[in-house]
């Protein structure tokens, strides 16, 4: 009965998350974690006869990770990896059902949004606990994706991948306005500069958001903008979980009442509460805006040669505001506990893939660079921005400078809990209302504090 509650939450989160860049998924909270096997003190061990472990990941990349599990066996002739890949659309729900059935693997692809449901389950073992070197890959991470594949105080991975939502506009533009001091710096700055433009006719509508219901990255983008507003932690809620946003004057409060009054005053395009990210892209690219908040990821495309006539001049500013904080998200490299169950050999030969993989061969981040250079997949390594290779291949879309300043301001989410995923949706719409004008902005985040507070009480 137990697992089948973790199962039927678990489907109906995922349900809820499954679209952009992120995908929570629903946990029965009162249930125990499995408690993994005991092992001896973790030392960085030798493997003393060979392994065989599988590795289940989404599909992106394969004939890339197959290359690199090749490499990696070349170096470790007794460790045999047999690679399995699920559509991401299928992926949570897919290992939440191998994990139900006692039928796990031991290694996988991760994420943050997904990591309270999967090692409050006992279905994680905890890396550093096993893994020595983690301790000393984590003390080079952007701070978002360490707090990102961190539960109850222990690290579950190794980033694999790691982006923050990143503040754009079109250097051309603004330009063309007259605006020569650079991007905005705050939501004053701003909200001065999009009216400038606006009355210049540069654009009818300088900003645009993918702030559609069904967009992924829609809350992520509110979210940041709540960030920047606010020193240090705790933003939305307190260490208790209690929501802190739903009065006057906090981060909260101020980008309701912004995106409120720029709408209203036809600054934001009203399009953007049904667009979507690729819309918004081509929207940009197109010259119609100057200004927009989405995943980095989505530099190269709109700074991508021959892509149109503003192609190389799109920037990345931090995100306006006080701290300039943003969000950062990760993805990550981890092991069930049937590694630990397998014995020493078998976690010695999961710390080894871990370091080839998400640490480093001979002093280098070899995987993570590779997947940086060649695919421009963010990375969360800071030591990395610092690598000639990576910064010719940023370079080409960015900033690399400013790129990495924003990594070191990104912070994980608040509040991921089991709920999460339903209070997401829920304030989806509470945000169109109060950006529409149909309530206020108090309205707007009492509300939303209401419906966090009733979903905890059901836990």
């Amino acid at each position: 009965m137990k697992r089948l509650l973790h199962i039927v939450g678990a489907l109906l989160f995922v349900a809820i998350m499954m679209v952009g860049c992120a995908a929570p998924a629903t946990p029965a909270p009162e249930q125990p974690a499995a408690e993994a096997p005991a092992a001896a003190a973790p030392t960085q061990g030798e493997v003393t006869k060979p392994v065989e472990m599988d590795f289940v990941v989404w599909s992106y990349g394969i004939e890339t990770i197959q290359d690199n599990i090749k490499n990696f066996e070349a170096l470790n002739p007794d460790i045999k990896i047999n690679l399995k890949d699920y559509s991401w659309l299928d992926y949570h729900d897919t290992m939440v059902g191998a994990f139900a059935a006692d039928n796990p693997p031991y290694l996988l692809y991760g994420s943050d949004h997904w990591l309270n449901e999967w090692a409050s389950a006992g279905w994680l073992a905890p890396l550093d606990k096993y893994c020595p070197n983690v301790a000393g890959y984590s003390g080079e991470l952007a701070p978002y994706a360490l707090q990102g594949m961190t539960n109850n105080n222990e690290v579950y991975g190794l980033s694999y991948y790691a982006d923050t939502i990143d503040f754009v506009y079109n250097d051309a533009l603004l330009q063309k306005a007259g605006i020569t001091t650079g991007g905005p710096k705050n939501l004053d700055e701003l909200y001065a500069q999009a009216k400038t433009i606006k009355e210049k006719g540069v654009n009818e509508y300088p900003i645009v958001l993918a702030w559609s219901q069904k967009e992924g990255a829609f809350p992520e983008a509110w979210t940041s903008m709540v960030f920047a507003q606010h020193q240090g932690n705790n933003a939305l809620f307190d260490e208790q979980l209690n929501p802190v946003f739903n009065q006057e004057g906090t981060a909260a409060y101020k980008v309701m009442e912004w995106l409120t009054k720029a709408y209203a005053e036809g600054l934001i395009d009203p399009a953007s509460l049904s667009m979507a990210e690729i819309d918004q892209v081509k929207s940009m690219q197109s010259g119609a805006h100057t200004f927009t908040i989405v995943p980095q990821y989505n530099m190269a495309e709109l700074n991508k040669p021959e892509s149109g006539e503003f192609a190389g001049q799109f920037k990345i500013g931090l995100m306006p505001g006080v701290s300039n904080n943003t969000v950062g998200y990760v993805r990550f490299y981890a092991m069930t506990p049937k590694v630990v169950e397998a014995g020493p050999d078998y976690i010695a030969a999961a710390c080894k893939f871990m370091d080839y993989f998400g640490g480093k061969t001979d002093g280098q981040y070899t995987v993570v660079k590779r997947w940086a250079v060649e695919n421009g997949l963010g990375f969360a390594q800071l030591p990395l921005f610092s690598d000639p290779d990576v910064i010719e291949a940023f370079g080409k879309w960015g900033d690399v400078p400013t790129i990495k300043e924003q990594a070191v301001l990104g912070r994980a989410k608040e509040g991921m809990t089991p709920w999460y995923g339903a209070w997401d949706t829920f304030s989806r719409a509470e945000i169109h209302k109060g950006i529409l004008g149909q309530q206020s902005t108090l309205d707007t985040l009492n509300n939303m504090a209401k419906e966090w507070d009733r979903l905890k009480a059901e836990q």
